[in-house]
């Protein structure tokens, strides 16, 4: 794992933040000729990156992080809904990944995440200085349980709740659907029509209903197919995650990552046993 940093995750510990936040990670090298670049893909459990002492360039698609010459402190938020992105890592580099539940952002917001984020891939100050403050804190712990602990209190902190009980529902019915769930469905079940849902989605989750609806499908099924192994054939992995036939998962799978999935999915690592999977370059 040397040649793609330092990896571990932890779990929040507190049990409220613990139903927003899937996990947080801390990724780091104290090699100075470090030099890795790495793509992940898109996610509907969107992410919040902190880096300490880097430069970061990024544009929609990729982003090259180089050791800043001075201290620094960056926080990004990704929405990545139809494309992978390329990570290009070089020098000492010390970063912390927020990985939050789906909605789950929204539960430390007071504001729609669309007034302050563009997607897909921006720098995100609505925590601040709190934030921060807290990954500071973090960054210079050594412990695990410390270092999170430190993110814990701060998102207890920002808890204020989300009162939209039509994303929630919306949500949580194309989630329990993996994805298959038709709009005209999520119509009726949340009492809204499909322009309102739209707005919705757009305002909260920066992105479409199809959209999200896709993200789900696409995730799980790599998900599995990661799980399974050699044992899951493609049809496998399409007909448990929905798919009309291989041939459809296959479409999919290369609408979100320009490969099929025969050129990709063996090249992929799981960091720390989580639903991570980057690609690093040989």
């Amino acid at each position: 794992m040397k040649t793609k940093g330092n990896f571990i995750t932890i779990k929040p510990q507190d049990e409220l933040v613990a139903k927003y936040i899937e996990c947080y990670y801390f990724h780091t090298s104290d090699d100075p000729g470090f030099n890795s670049r790495f793509t992940f893909y898109p996610n509907y459990k969107h992410g919040l990156t902190i880096y300490k002492d880097s430069d970061v360039r990024f544009s929609d698609t990729s982003s090259i992080v180089t050791p800043a010459e001075a201290e620094k402190y960056i926080a990004l938020y990704s929405v990545n809904t139809n494309q992978s992105f390329d990570v290009s890592l070089t020098g000492r580099f010390n970063k912390i990944g927020v990985v939050f539940n789906p909605v789950g952002i929204n539960h430390f917001m007071s504001k729609p995440v669309s007034d302050v984020f563009t997607p897909a891939f921006a720098e995100f100050t609505y925590f601040e200085p709190g934030l921060q403050t807290a990954a500071n804190a973090a960054f210079a712990e050594t412990n695990i349980t410390l270092k999170g602990s430190y993110l814990d209190a701060f998102f207890k902190s920002a808890y204020c709740g989300f009162d939209e009980p039509v994303i929630k529902k919306a949500v949580q019915e194309i989630l329990n659907s993996n994805g298959s769930v038709r709009v005209e469905e999520l119509s009726d079940h949340t009492g809204v029509n499909r322009k309102t849902l739209l707005r919705l989605f757009k305002k909260h989750l920066c992105t479409s209903v199809e959209e999200y609806k896709k993200l789900v499908m696409f995730r799980n099924a790599l998900n599995y197919s990661q799980h399974a192994g050699e044992d899951a054939t493609l049809t496998d992995v399409a007909l448990y995650s929905l798919y009309y036939d291989q041939a459809h998962y296959i479409k999919h799978f290369k609408a979100f990552t320009k490969q099929s999935p025969k050129e990709l999915l063996s090249k992929l690592t799981q960091l720390d046993n989580r639903d991570i999977y980057w690609r690093f370059e040989d």
